[in-house]
């Protein structure tokens, strides 16, 4: 599946939640809202790895259930607020473009009645494709653009050191070490509370306002070790 049709499909259920609920929806997303709402869904939260009997799992959906469970551990640190919204969406995403695959396998006799989503499993084509739409119904495009060029300009931001050459309270070098600083901007102007640094970062960088021209990963400190 095309990533731009994965966009097209986030950015119809943020306009039909529009529809729904009868008012605008700007960042931050209100994703669980969209899940209940829009999807109309349950959304649960509890010890998926004991439910299951599977270590790791962030998330599942549930396609006869019509539910969306998320581990309960996301919900006990509120450091974890980006990553409990990016599960939500992840998990949206895979209603909205996997679901058939689920009720394919059913009537051919497999029992696969749920996706199970690990991190260990994140390079899968499903997975990939789910974090996809997250990132496109977190972060809309048009919004995250706005934010962008509000905090630096219209134009791509070309990062070409890896270490910064300064940092201070009004301005920074955008350099790789400084990536944090680079979405954390984004993030505050645009109201993207619950969207953690590291998905907005990726999200900069697959819209190609952030252009890394360096050789190290951004969105990761182990990548400046």
């Amino acid at each position: 599946m095309p990533k731009q049709t994965i966009a097209e499909k986030a950015a119809k259920l943020i306009c039909e939640h529009a529809d729904n609920t009868r008012h605008p929806i700007r960042p931050p997303i209100p994703v669980e809202e969209i899940i209940e709402i829009t999807l109309d869904l349950s959304l649960d939260y509890g010890d998926l790895d004991c439910r299951y009997g599977v270590k790791g799992i962030l998330g599942a959906t549930d396609v006869p259930g019509r539910t969306i469970a998320v581990n309960k551990r996301l919900l006990d640190d509120r450091k974890m607020e980006g990553r409990l919204s990016f599960t939500c969406a992840h998990e949206a995403g895979h209603w909205v473009l996997h679901r058939h695959l689920v009720n394919a396998a059913s009537r051919v006799g497999n029992n696969h009645p749920a996706i199970l989503c690990r991190i260990a499993d994140a390079r899968a084509s499903i997975e990939w494709q789910a974090n996809y739409f997250a990132s496109c119904l977190l972060m809309p495009e048009r919004e995250t653009k706005d934010a962008f060029s509000r905090v630096f300009s219209a134009s791509a931001l070309e990062v070409h050191n890896v270490r910064g050459c300064f940092e201070g309270p009004i301005c920074f070098d955008p350099a790789v070490e400084n990536w944090h600083r680079i979405a954390e901007s984004v993030q505050a102007v645009g109201n993207f509370s619950n969207v953690s640094m590291q998905a907005m970062i990726i999200r900069l960088q697959d819209l190609g306002l952030v252009v890394n021209k360096t050789s190290r990963m951004m969105g990761w400190r182990k990548a400046l070790a």
